[in-house]
């Protein structure tokens, strides 16, 4: 029975000490706490795929990608992210790296069909969302570039299913889009 109790606790503290290193989700208030930060910032128009690493206590490491006007000087989008990681840090105690991403915010049109999409998406499952919105105009087609993000229950059926009804409703749409 001792020994039994000793490779127990011996399996507990390994898993306590094994998990953070290889991989835990996050802290959903944390997730909230540094997208909403991120996103508090003018000049950041949203954020996305956050993935934080913790390496032990007070050592954490995290990515973001932020979603800059593509019309604003690099520059300047630059020293906002640089100030953002700065203050990141000297209150959160997290390294920070942020990728930029850079979003249309002023063609109407390509509001209005990023708007299509979004709604599109919406019927398919209120679940999915999607972030990259990208259009290229050509003579004969137009090509949307974006991510899906599929809720992690999906699996790889339903994830197939989910992206194939929406590239289907959205050339339904206008069959130049691709």
């Amino acid at each position: 029975i001792v020994s039994l109790l000793v490779i127990w606790a011996g399996i507990g503290i390994a898993r306590e000490t094994l998990e953070p290193l290889i991989g835990e989700p996050i802290d959903p208030e944390l997730y909230h706490d540094i997208t909403e930060f991120v996103e508090s910032f003018d000049g950041i128009e949203g954020v996305h795929d956050l993935i934080v690493h913790n390496y032990g206590p007070n050592q954490s490491m995290a990515s973001i990608h932020a979603e800059v006007p593509k019309d604003v000087d690099i520059e300047a989008s630059h020293e906002i992210i640089d100030q953002i990681e700065r203050r990141v840090f000297a209150e959160k105690g997290i390294y920070l790296v942020i990728h930029m991403d850079p979003v249309e915010i002023h063609d109407e049109w390509v509001l209005k069909v990023r708007q299509m999409v979004r709604d599109v998406i919406g019927q398919v499952d209120p679940g999915l969302d999607f972030h990259d919105f990208q259009m290229v105009r050509e003579e004969e087609q137009i090509d949307l570039f974006f991510d899906l993000v599929v809720p992690y229950e999906y699996g790889e059926e339903m994830e197939d299913a989910a992206r194939l009804k929406v590239l289907e409703m959205i050339e339904e749409k206008d069959p130049r889009f691709q």
